[in-house]
C-alpha cells in the first residue's frame, strides 16, 4: 500500500510539474520571454521552500537527469563542425575571448568569497557558456538570422559550449579533489584526449558503416530507440571514465550530426526533451532554498555583472580585429550574453557532487536568470538602431546619386 501510494504521489507530482510548466511556457511566449525563467520560478514557487506542492525525490532526478541529457544531445546535433571550422578566426575570437574574459574577472571575486580556487575556477567556468536561444529568436523577429553576426555568434556559442564541455572533467575533479597535481591534470587529460580520440574513431565508424543501415529499421520509433539509446550509453561511458555524462551525450549528437539521418533524429528526439527538459528546469527551482538569500542575491547579481562586461567586452575585442563597426560589435557581445541551459547544468551538478553549496547554486540560477531576461532588451534596441542607420546610409547614397546626376 505505500508503494502504491508513493507512485501515485510521484505520477500527480509530475503530472502537475508537466502542466504548470506548459502553462507557463505558454504565457512566455505570448509576452516574448524565455520559458526557461517562468519555469524556475514554478519549480521555485511549488517546491518545498515556498508551497510544498513538489519536492525533489529520486524520480524527479532522474527525469531531470534525462532531460538534462537530451538537451546536450540536441545541441551536439545542431552543432556544424564544418561550420566551425569555416568560420575560422572570427568565431575562436568571440568564444575564447570571452570565455577567457570571464573567468580572468570571476576568479578574484568569487575567491574572496570563498577562499577556495577551485571553487572560483568551477564557477568561472561555468560562466562561460553561453546559450543562444534568446539571442536567435530576436534576430529572428528582426529577419536578420542570416546576418554576418547572427552566424558568427551561433558558432561562437558553439565553441563555448565545447570548451565548457571539455573543461568540465578538469573543474569537477579540481573542485572535489580540493587541489590539482601536475600528474592528476596529465590524467584527466589523457583519459579526456583518449576519450575523445575514442568518440572520433566511432564516429567516422558510425558515419560510414551503420549510419547508412539505420534507415532499413522497419519497427515503429526504431530510429529515435537506436539513436537515443546510442546518447546514454555514450553517456554512460563517459561517466565509467571519470567524466560528466553530459560530454557523453554531447558528442553522441555531434556524432549523428555528421550523417543523413540528422534531421529524422532531431525531429524525432523533440517530444523526449517536450516532457523531460521543463522537469530539470523546474527541478532546478526547486532546489533554491533561500539559505543566506541577502549574500545569494548579492552574490548573483555581481556575477550577472561580470556575467555581462565580459562577454561584451569580448564582443568589442572582435569588432577590433574585424575592423567591424561599434554596433555591430555590440551586438556580437550583447548576443552572446546569455546563460541558460549549460550554466544551469553546472549548477545542478555542482550541488548534486557538492563542489558548490545552496548559496553559490541560487546565485548561479540567478545569473542564468538575469542574463536571459536582459538580452532581449539590449538586442533589440542595439538592431533598431541598426536598421536606422543602415536606412540613413542607403539615403544618403539615393541623394547623393542624385545630385551626381
Amino acid at each position: 500500500m505505500a508503494v502504491q501510494l508513493e507512485l501515485a504521489v510521484n505520477l500527480f507530482m509530475y503530472g502537475v510539474a508537466l502542466l504548470a510548466g506548459l502553462l507557463v511556457a505558454e504565457v512566455s511566449k505570448r509576452i516574448r520571454q524565455s520559458e526557461i525563467i517562468g519555469q524556475i520560478l514554478v519549480g521555485i514557487i511549488l517546491g518545498p521552500y515556498v508551497l510544498g506542492i513538489l519536492r525533489p525525490n529520486e524520480i524527479f532526478e532522474f527525469i531531470s537527469m534525462l532531460g538534462m541529457l537530451t538537451l546536450l544531445f540536441i545541441a551536439g546535433l545542431e552543432t556544424d563542425v564544418g561550420v566551425i571550422i569555416r568560420s575560422g578566426k572570427a568565431a575562436a575570437i568571440l568564444a575564447v575571448g570571452g570565455a577567457v574574459l570571464t573567468i580572468i574577472m570571476t576568479l578574484p571575486i568569487a575567491y574572496l568569497f570563498t577562499g577556495s580556487f577551485a571553487i572560483a575556477f568551477y564557477v568561472g567556468v561555468a560562466l562561460c557558456a553561453t546559450s543562444i536561444g534568446i539571442t536567435v529568436r530576436v534576430f529572428a523577429d528582426f529577419e536578420r538570422l542570416k546576418s554576418d553576426e547572427a552566424q558568427l555568434i551561433i558558432v561562437a556559442a558553439v565553441l563555448d559550449d565545447l570548451l565548457s564541455v571539455i573543461l568540465l572533467g578538469l573543474v569537477i575533479d579540481l573542485a572535489t579533489a580540493g587541489t590539482l597535481t601536475v600528474q592528476r591534470v596529465f590524467k584527466i587529460l589523457s583519459l579526456t584526449g583518449a576519450f575523445f580520440a575514442a568518440v572520433l574513431v566511432f564516429g567516422v565508424f558510425f558515419t560510414k558503416y551503420i549510419a547508412p543501415k539505420v534507415w532499413m529499421l522497419r519497427s515503429r520509433g526504431a530510429m529515435l530507440v537506436f539513436c537515443f539509446s546510442l546518447a546514454l550509453l555514450v553517456s554512460f561511458i563517459a561517466a565509467y571514465v571519470g567524466l560528466s555524462p553530459i560530454v557523453g551525450a554531447y558528442f553522441a549528437g555531434v556524432i549523428l550530426a555528421e550523417t543523413e539521418i540528422r534531421n529524422s533524429v532531431l525531429t524525432d528526439v523533440s517530444p523526449i526533451a517536450v516532457v523531460t527538459v521543463p522537469i530539470f528546469l523546474i527541478n532546478i527551482g526547486m532546489k533554491i532554498s533561500f539559505v543566506s538569500p541577502g549574500k545569494a542575491v548579492l552574490m548573483g547579481v555581481l556575477f550577472s555583472v561580470i556575467a555581462v562586461l565580459s562577454k561584451f567586452l569580448g564582443g568589442i575585442l572582435t569588432g577590433m580585429v574585424q575592423k567591424q563597426d561599434k554596433n555591430s560589435s555590440y551586438i556580437l557581445g550583447i548576443g552572446m550574453v546569455p546563460r541558460g541551459e549549460v550554466l544551469l547544468i553546472f549548477a545542478d551538478l555542482g550541488l548534486t557532487l557538492h563542489v558548490i553549496d545552496n548559496t553559490w547554486y541560487t546565485a548561479l540560477v540567478l545569473v542564468a536568470l538575469v542574463t536571459t531576461f536582459l538580452t532581449p532588451i539590449f538586442l533589440k534596441n542595439l538592431l533598431l538602431r541598426g536598421g536606422k542607420e543602415d536606412e540613413q546610409s542607403n539615403k544618403n547614397n539615393i541623394e547623393g546619386n542624385s545630385g551626381k546626376s
